[in-house]
This record gives structure tokens, C-alpha cells and sequence, in this order.
């Protein structure tokens, strides 16, 4: 309460009377703090009753307002509870007084309908960026509108991301006369003249989920080097305890986190823990002339971050199974323009032709997709049910010396009996390896094994990029196939010293059954009233 009551000093007689305010503040955790510590320092918990209703547009939002509450008032303050549903919340408060209340119109409106919300008892409401509420359609205005009707007596708080026509007239209507607080500018940076900022891109998280989107964000991007950029200093130290998780020293200079300022030092990627305030936070990066930005976001914030990239943004989407499914069907893709490329198959057009006035070219590529994929998933599992009959391998110069001229082929340690198809194989070569469809050639799946030709000069990336990787939930090994030839002849050398032995072969060899006759019925033995074999052989 230390921090409120200080707070609400400073705020002086603005914050301490029941005035209706308008804020101008981006759509961040931080603007949370600023609006709403002059409102919890007029709460009096000795009152009793539900003295603060946050509207909020969604339930995520509400409970942010919840946790930055908790975190101002302290342990034993100010009882928050966010009404993410209106029958939990109730059981509540029939329990115990509640102080302030987060949620959304619709939510609140049905607790005031049950009496379960006094509104004589509230003083301030607050809401909580009402550009986004109105966009939530005519339920939830008409609802917002029926809550401000009960409270009439109560003090109202806008909270905008930017003043529009439909804003204006809103605070014409609910909160005339209000005292217009924006937010702090800041002095705009000095950006090189020979820069600019590459597009900006975001991963939703969580707001408590930040230091593991981190470390799913370093192991994905690898970078030789990053800034990770805090406000304050919670995240500050929540992010450095992620690296020294992650195994990186406070003296490494590769990876640092920062506060205030950047430095000049270059670096390759600048990651945002939280997102940027204003215009300025976000250009102040230019100084280290990022190669890629990246910026960890709740749901909420990434409205006001596409404001202040101007547009330039896009998503990151972390390697997982939605990301593995979207890499297999690029390589379907890939493998289609490659066939396009070389020019349309006059045959199969001819084919065609006559369906074209049944139904639309793409629903028969479809059609057509799908029949080819079901015909090579019947054909592997022609092939993995017709088990070969046991055969010699054959010797190191007769096997394969290379498969196709200008290719490379490789050998990787999964096959058929692990459930890998060859769908699985040509996307994560084209996502992981990051080299077209067209690149990838033959691709010979086994039981055991798998081998795939790519061009040579993509075959070191793909094994320094695909090795390791998770295929159908295990990994993967990949190595050229001329080395696994050479392990190979070395083995069979090894073999053949072990059977000859260290005083020439052994009995049971073959050599030895070459030399001398065997126990039991060999075809070698001389037979009764004739010759043996090796004796009509030698005639």
C-alpha cells in the first residue's frame, strides 16, 4: 500500500477527487500501472463493498488487471477478483467483500442483474481502452451502455490507444468535461541515415509465459548474437535468469539483456521481452541496426504494435506440430511448381480437359492430390509388407556409387517401421534444410533407414541443419552415404582379419570348409563307389 498511497500523493488533487479522465496510452502491462495506481489509492479497504469496475474487452485483459492490482496493493490490501464468469464470481461474493471487480461488459452487466454488484458502493469506473470495447460489437455496447446507466454516480476513467471520431463521441455522451491525460513524449532517437528497420516479428505469449517463449525463441533462431530489450526491472531479471538457465554468463557478450540504454555495440537480433511503448522505444533499437527484431507479445498488445511499425509486422511462428504439418504441405507445394516449371504435361492436360466442365481447376488439382497421395501411401505399404527374402549384400564396388549425376545422397536413421512417410522427409528437408522442393531428388524410404538425394552443394547445409532434428517423435541422424560405405568396407576388413585369425582362418570359416572337408554331410565328402565333387570339378 506504500507504493499507492506515494503514488496517489504525487497525483495530487487530480487523482484524489471523483473526476471523469480520458488517457491516451498504448495498449501494454506497463499503461495498466498508470492509469489505474491514482484509482486503487482512493480505495478504502475498512469501506467494504465493490468500490472499482474495470471494463475490460476480454477476460485475458481482466486478469492482467487482476495480477497488477495484487502487485501494487501487496499482500493483504486490496481484495481484486477478475470476473472471467459471472457464476464463479458470484460464489465470491457471498463470501467475502470484493474492492475492485475486472471484466467484461457482458459479465458485469449480469452481476448487476443478479444484485450481486451494488452499484451504490462503486465510485470509479474505469475502461479500459474503449477504442477495442467498441469494436466488440452491439452485445457488448449495449451492455457497457446498461452498466454506465446503473452507475450514474460514479466517476468515469477512459483509457484510449488513439483518439477517433467514434472515441469523441463516446466521451461526449459518458464523460463530458473530462481532463484529458496522454501519454509522456519522448525525445526522438538519432537513427542512422543508412538504416532502416527491418519488418517487425511477434510471438504471442502469455503474460507469465515470457522466459519460456524466450528460450523456445533462442533455440529456434540461433542467433550469433542478441539484445534482449527489458523496461523494468522484474523482466530484467526474469530474462537473465532465462539465459543463465540456458547456460550463458553475465560476462558473455554474445547475449545481453538491457535497460534503458542500448549502447552502440551491433548486434543481430534485438528481442523485445515486452513491447514497446512508443514510436521512439521502438526506433532507439536502430543504434545497434538489428538484422531482425522480434517482440514477445500478449494477444492484447498486438494491436497497438502493428500501430507502431506502421504496418510492418508479422508473425514468428515457433517450430511445434502446426509448424512441422505447414513444412510438409510447402514440400508438397515445391514439388508441384517443380513440375510446373518444367512445363505443363500435355497428356495429363488432355486427360483433364473433359472434367473442366464439371467442376473447377482447383477442386481437380485437389482431386488430383489426393489420389496421388493415397496411391504412394498404398504403395509404401506395399512395400514394407513384402519382406525380401534374406540375400548377401552385395560388395562395396557393386553397390551404387553416388545415385544421380550432380546429387549427393544421404543416409538417415528412420524409416517405415518408425511411421515416417516420405511426405515427413521432404518437408523437413525443405523446412529444416531450407532449400525448394526441386533441390530434393530420389528419395528411397526402407524399414530401417531412409536414403535421399539432394544437390551437393545443399547436401552440407541440410546435414548440419536436419541432423538432430524430430521426425514423427525421434530423432534423426543424417550422414553422407559414401561415409557410411567407408565405415562399412573398414568393418568388413575387421571382420575378415577376426576370422582368419592370428594363425591363419578358423575351422568354421569359410575359408577353412574351403580347405578341408567338414564334420556331417557336406557335398565335399567323397561318396560311396564314386568320385567327390572337387574331384569332378578338377576333371
Amino acid at each position: 500500500m506504500a507504493e499507492l498511497e506515494e503514488i496517489g500523493e504525487r497525483a495530487g488533487p487530480v487523482a484524489m477527487r471523483v473526476q471523469n479522465l480520458v488517457y491516451t496510452l498504448p495498449h501494454t502491462t506497463e499503461s495498466i500501472a498508470e492509469f489505474l495506481t491514482p484509482i486503487l489509492s482512493r480505495v478504502d479497504p475498512s469501506a467494504g463493498g465493490t468500490q472499482v469496475v474495470v471494463v475490460t474487452r476480454d477476460a485475458e485483459t481482466a486478469l492482467t488487471i487482476s495480477e497488477t492490482s495484487l502487485r501494487l496493493s501487496g499482500p493483504g490490501g486490496i481484495e481484486v477478483v477478475p470476473v472471467t464468469n459471472a457464476a464463479r464470481a458470484g460464489r465470491i461474493f457471498k463470501t467475502r467483500p470484493v474492492h475492485v471487480l475486472a471484466g467484461t461488459a457482458v459479465e458485469l452487466s449480469a452481476l448487476v442483474r443478479a444484485s450481486l454488484l451494488k452499484v451504490d458502493m462503486v465510485r470509479t469506473i474505469a475502461l479500459a481502452w474503449i477504442d477495442d470495447i467498441l469494436e466488440d460489437g452491439a452485445e457488448t455496447v449495449g451492455a457497457l451502455e446498461a452498466l454506465l446507466g446503473e452507475l450514474t454516480d460514479a466517476g468515469r476513467v477512459i483509457v484510449t490507444r488513439k483518439t477517433t471520431p467514434g472515441v469523441e463521441s463516446f466521451v461526449e455522451r459518458y464523460a463530458r468535461r473530462a481532463r484529458r491525460v496522454g501519454a509522456a513524449e519522448t525525445e526522438a532517437p538519432q537513427v542512422p541515415v543508412d538504416y532502416e528497420l527491418p519488418i517487425i516479428r511477434y510471438v504471442t505469449v502469455a503474460r507469465d509465459a515470457r522466459s519460456g517463449a524466450l528460450r523456445k525463441l533462442l533455440d529456434d533462431l540461433d542467433p550469433p548474437s542478441a539484445l534482449i530489450i527489458a523496461r523494468d526491472e522484474a523482466a530484467s531479471t526474469e530474462a537473465t535468469q532465462t539465459l543463465r538457465t540456458l547456460g550463458y554468463r553475465q560476462d558473455d557478450k554474445s547475449i545481453n539483456v538491457a535497460r534503458g540504454e542500448l549502447g552502440t555495440a551491433s548486434t543481430h537480433t534485438a528481442i523485445f521481452y515486452q513491447p514497446p511503448v512508443t514510436p521512439a522505444e521502438l526506433q532507439r533499437i536502430a543504434v545497434t541496426k538489428p538484422v531482425q527484431i522480434v517482440v514477445l507479445a500478449a494477444p492484447g498488445e498486438v494491436a497497438w504494435l502493428r500501430e507502431l511499425a506502421s504496418g510492418r509486422l508479422a508473425p514468428l511462428n515457433l517450430h511445434g506440430p502446426e509448424r512441422r504439418a505447414h513444412d510438409r504441405e510447402e514440400a508438397v507445394r515445391e514439388e508441384l511448381r517443380a513440375v510446373l516449371a518444367r512445363g505443363l504435361p500435355a497428356r495429363e492436360v488432355i486427360a483433364l480437359e473433359p472434367l473442366l466442365r464439371e467442376f473447377d481447376a482447383t477442386e481437380l488439382a485437389a482431386a488430383a492430390l489426393h489420389v496421388l497421395e493415397r496411391e504412394r501411401a498404398q504403395r509404401r505399404v506395399a512395400d514394407t509388407s513384402q519382406v525380401p527374402a534374406a540375400r548377401p549384400r552385395p560388395a562395396s564396388s557393386e553397390r551404387p556409387s553416388g545415385g544421380t549425376a550432380g546429387m549427393t545422397r544421404l543416409f538417415m536413421t528412420i524409416g517405415t517401421r518408425d511411421g515416417v512417410k516420405v511426405g515427413d522427409l521432404m518437408g523437413t528437408i525443405a523446412g529444416e534444410g531450407g532449400i525448394p522442393g526441386d533441390r530434393v531428388g530420389k528419395i528411397d524410404l526402407r524399414e530401417s533407414h531412409a536414403l535421399v538425394e539432394v544437390a551437393e552443394d545443399d547436401a552440407p547445409a541440410v546435414i548440419a541443419r536436419v541432423n538432430g532434428s524430430m521426425i514423427r517423435g525421434r530423432r534423426v541422424v543424417v550422414r553422407a552415404e559414401r561415409d557410411r560405405d567407408e565405415r562399412e568396407r573398414v568393418a568388413g576388413e575387421r571382420s575378415e582379419r577376426t576370422e582368419r585369425g592370428p594363425r591363419g582362418p578358423r575351422s568354421g570359416s569359410p575359408r577353412g570348409r574351403a580347405q578341408g572337408p567338414r564334420r556331417g554331410g557336406s557335398s565335399d565328402r567323397p561318396s560311396r563307389g564314386g568320385p567327390s565333387r572337387r574331384d569332378r570339378d578338377r576333371s
